[in-house]
């Protein structure tokens, strides 16, 4: 199995990775565009910048189901890629834009490429890897959006220094330089991905059989000449557990698009620089992505992914707190901005790696991850016009909507673990060893 491992470690969950940092590069591109003067040069106006943000979301729900079973049936070496290069494609088509118009068929177009590889992502690490192994790739392929966090302060940090006399142009670079990363991850992809473990010419007959074995007593086995199963897409849209994970990813990516989204705008209010407010949110982003990465090593090690929940939106109610609180402080103001990314985006790793490591099915993981991702996205284009310039220094619509989602995590969270708890009684008493139906136990 370690020979196993390191293969597929350096051939899928590498360019995963890559192509998640391309993806969130790609999506800060707008939020770091803001305080590089994108809102001046394109000539926005009142809440055009939000509509701007909220524009990518209609394809990107639309078309997460219909392009998660396109995977599914051509398979990721030629899916994944692709939607890379259309994704990288639009971001430097964006450096022609002039005005609001401009932006909004690319905005539309980069909805469709990311619905195409974000849930697909979810959906291809469970073929590849035993739900023993999921949660800590999980956990590094989702701290990459940490990564693009960090590149992105980095690069602004760099164009504060270098374009002092035209920074209403910075924005451009950005999207440059986020496609280029793009486009090259995309040809990356076509070279060294493969459709399923039982067509990877990398893989040994013994790896193929070994990791086939495994996943076969998940109903994991996949390749292109299975058939898409009706029985499990029915599956997946009766289990309520299904609703409960779309609300409990809504939750938490509508915290997390506050600490993301919102972060450089609020520092930028308090009176800081940009290349102060990009040398604070270094820190967030590197302590976040470090958190993250540790979680899906907690999670693989003990499980309790409930309890690590309830208490990830305990401390980032605290947070909130702290910048209700201290509104006339700019200190402690500072400290919440910067605290608050550090408990709500590991937050993000929950849902997935806690929905596909109890996953049993490949249509039915298809199916769960493509709605799971609508709930996520929803999440963060509920919060597209949560935090208005009107609103400002209280923000009371965007930190009064939090504490509610805060709530919804920790009570859902609770659900999830009485009803995994509940069934892992049954198999118990169906089999007469606790937690296990022919080996197979929930992680709750």
């Amino acid at each position: 199995m370690k020979s196993y491992l390191r293969k597929v470690d350096v051939r899928i969950a590498l360019f995963l990775c890559l192509g998640y940092i391309g993806v969130f590069l790609n999506r800060g591109a707008l939020v770091f565009g803001k305080v590089d003067g994108m809102e001046k040069h394109l000539k926005l106006k009142g809440t055009q910048y939000n509509t701007l943000m909220a524009l990518f979301y209609p394809t990107f729900l639309v078309f997460q189901i219909p392009l998660n079973f396109l995977c599914r049936k051509i398979g990721a070496r030629k899916h994944l890629p692709s939607m890379l290069l259309l994704a990288g494609t639009m971001s430097v088509g964006a450096m022609g834009a002039r005005n609001f118009q401009g932006m909004i068929a690319i905005r539309l177009l980069e909805g469709f490429a990311q619905a195409g590889f974000i849930s697909s992502l979810y959906f291809t690490f469970g073929l590849w890897y035993p739900r023993k192994y999921l949660a800590p790739r999980l956990g590094f392929a989702l701290s990459s959006s940490g990564f693009a966090g960090i590149i992105h302060n980095l690069v602004n940090l760099g164009f504060a220094k270098i374009h002092t006399n035209t920074p209403t142009y910075a924005w451009q670079y950005q999207y440059l330089l986020v496609g280029l990363f793009a486009i090259l991850t995309g040809v990356y992809g076509a070279i060294v991905i493969r459709d399923y473990p039982d067509t990877a010419s990398f893989l040994s007959d013994e790896e193929r059989e070994l990791v086939g074995r495994i996943m076969s007593k998940n109903k994991l086995q996949a390749s292109v000449d299975h058939k898409i199963s009706g029985r499990q897409v029915v599956q997946g849209l009766t289990d309520w557990r299904l609703l409960a994970f779309m609300a409990l990813d809504f939750a938490n990516n509508y915290a997390a698009s506050s600490a993301g989204n919102w972060s450089p705008v609020i520092l930028k209010s308090i009176g800081y620089s940009t290349s102060t407010t990009m040398a604070l949110l270094l820190v967030p982003s590197g302590v976040g992505t470090a958190v993250t990465v540790a979680s899906g090593l907690y999670i693989r090690k003990y499980g309790n992914i409930a309890l690590y929940q309830i208490l990830l939106s305990v401390l980032s109610t605290a947070t909130i707190i702290i910048a209700v609180a201290g509104v006339h402080n700019n200190v402690a103001r500072t400290v919440a901005v910067v605290l608050f990314p550090i408990f709500a985006a590991p937050a993000c790793l929950v849902g997935p790696t806690w929905l596909n490591v109890n996953m049993r099915g490949v249509d039915k993981s298809a199916i769960s991850n493509a709605l799971a991702i609508i709930g996520t996205n929803f999440g963060v284009l509920a919060n597209s016009y949560a935090y208005l310039n009107t609103d400002a220094p209280l923000y009371i619509k965007g930190n009064s909507s939090n504490f509610g989602v805060f709530a919804v995590a920790i009570i859902i969270a609770l659900l999830l673990r009485f009803s995994y708890k509940r069934e892992n009684h049954k198999f118990a008493e169906q089999e007469g060893q606790d937690g296990s139906e022919a080996g197979f136990y929930n992680v709750y």
